[in-house]
């Protein structure tokens, strides 16, 4: 009996150790057939393509390439993604749920018109229409406009009269407000300046009886009726 269960076990194992090699090609072919399909959810404004471009993985990828955290990082990349969450199923479909930045302004340069968000970087949108948004000309400082912006959130009175803003560097910011209005405002001290903007011309009878404002200069107004705004 003893020797009857040895025969057998020697057996199994030249069994196993002759046909390892198709185990094995089989486990691979298995394993290799599984692919990375990708789906894009939710894109309104920017086109897939470019996204697809921008991710390390690629349709078609072998299913065990996949990584989290580079998918995370090339995904935080975009500029044109406010936020994301996705899902690799066990088939290989990879689903990316993509909530798209909010269009801020337009900046005008050169002929050409491109969407920026909040912080001035450029977004590609190619389907939508900048019709309804601020438009912006001149050189775009990133973080002098990130402030301005701060500060705009901030009043939402004065913010929903604007209609454009020019950034010059020998006049500073100039604001062009609805009723061919407009405000001038320094390099620093923006934040000063617009408080005393609303406490002392905003919505007040100076506002209405005047066109142009000038508050440059730290703690005094220039006030005209005839708007003096220039562009560059």
């Amino acid at each position: 009996m003893r020797k009857l269960t040895l025969i057998l076990f020697i057996f199994f194992l030249g069994y196993i150790f002759l046909d390892h090699e198709k185990i094995f090609d089989k486990t691979n072919n298995f394993l290799n057939k599984k692919t990375i399909q990708i789906k894009l959810k939710n894109t309104n404004y920017v086109q897939k393509d470019y996204i697809l471009k921008s991710l390390y993985i690629k349709n078609g990828d072998n299913f065990w390439v996949f990584s989290r955290e580079k998918l995370k990082h090339d995904l935080d990349q975009i500029p044109e993604i406010e936020s994301y969450s996705f899902k690799l199923e066990k088939n290989g479909i990879l689903s990316i749920l993509i909530n798209e930045k909010k269009p801020y302004m337009v900046w005008t340069f050169s002929n050409k018109k491109k969407i920026i968000d909040q912080n001035g970087n450029v977004l590609k949108f190619l389907k939508f229409s900048p019709k309804n948004l601020i438009e912006v000309s001149g050189y775009i400082n990133k973080k002098n406009f990130f402030e301005l912006n701060t500060i705009l959130e901030k009043n939402k009175n004065l913010k929903s009269k604007i209609q454009k803003i020019n950034y010059n560097e020998n006049i500073g910011w100039q604001l062009f407000l609805e009723d061919d209005r407009c405000l001038y405002l320094p390099k620093k001290k923006i934040g000063d300046m617009i408080k005393i903007f609303n406490k002392k011309i905003n919505n007040s009878k100076l506002y209405f009886d005047y066109k142009f404002y000038d508050m440059r200069i730290f703690e005094r107004i220039y006030l005209s009726k005839k708007n003096k705004c220039l562009v560059s």
